[in-house]
C-alpha cells in the first residue's frame, strides 16, 4: 500500500508541473467574462430605468385624466343639482298655479249651485258622477245640500250622502280610473 501511495505521489507532482498555468490568461479571459456580464447589467439597468419613467409617466397621465374626469363629473353633477332645483321650483310653482286654478274653478261651480234653484241643482248633480256630485255639495252650505237632497231620488241623495260621510277626495267605487298619459292634467 506503501508503495502505490508514493506512485500516485509521484504521479501527482509529475503532472502539476507539466502544464504550466498562465494567471494571467486566465484573469484576462475572466476579465473579459466580467465586463461583458457588467454590459448586460448595464443594459438592463438602463432599460429598467427607462421602464420606470414610462410607468411613471403614464401613472401621472392617469392621474392627470382621473382628475380631468372627477373635474367633469363634479361639474355635470353640479349642472344636474342646479337644473333639480329648477324643475322643483317650476314643479311647486305650476303646482300653486293648479291649486289656485282648481279654487277658482271650484269657486264658481259652488257659486253657480248655490245660485241655482234647488230642483234645477238636484237634476244636474243627478246626472253627474257621484264623486263629482258629492265634491260640489261638500262646498256648498249645509242649508243649500239638504234642501237639493230633498229634490234628488232617494237613491241618488243616499249614494252621495255616503261619500259626503267619507270625505275629501271623493271617489266613486264603481268609477273606473282611466289612465292619463305623462305629462297631461286631469283636472276633476
Amino acid at each position: 500500500m506503501r508503495r502505490v501511495l508514493v506512485f500516485l505521489l509521484v504521479l501527482n507532482f509529475a503532472f502539476a508541473y507539466d502544464v504550466p498555468v498562465d494567471c494571467t490568461q486566465i484573469f484576462e479571459a475572466r476579465k473579459d467574462e466580467i465586463l461583458k456580464e457588467l454590459e448586460v447589467i448595464d443594459e438592463q439597468r438602463q432599460a429598467l430605468e427607462a421602464f420606470r419613467a414610462s410607468a411613471q409617466a403614464a401613472y401621472e397621465e392617469g392621474l392627470k385624466k382621473l382628475a380631468q374626469k372627477e373635474a367633469d363629473i363634479n361639474a355635470t353633477m353640479k349642472t344636474l343639482e342646479q337644473k333639480r332645483k329648477e324643475i322643483d321650483d317650476q314643479v311647486a310653482k305650476n303646482d300653486k298655479i293648479l291649486t289656485q286654478l282648481r279654487t277658482m274653478t271650484t269657486d264658481k261651480v259652488n257659486e253657480s249651485y248655490s245660485k241655482m234653484k234647488d230642483q234645477a241643482a238636484a237634476d244636474v248633480l243627478s246626472q253627474m258622477s257621484r264623486a263629482q256630485a258629492a265634491s260640489i255639495m261638500y262646498a256648498l252650505e249645509p242649508k243649500k245640500i239638504s234642501t237639493v237632497m230633498a229634490k234628488m231620488d232617494p237613491k241618488t241623495a243616499s249614494e252621495i250622502t255616503t261619500l259626503l260621510t267619507k270625505g275629501p277626495p271623493f271617489n266613486d267605487d264603481n268609477e273606473s280610473s282611466i289612465d292619463t298619459p305623462a305629462g297631461s292634467l286631469n283636472i276633476r
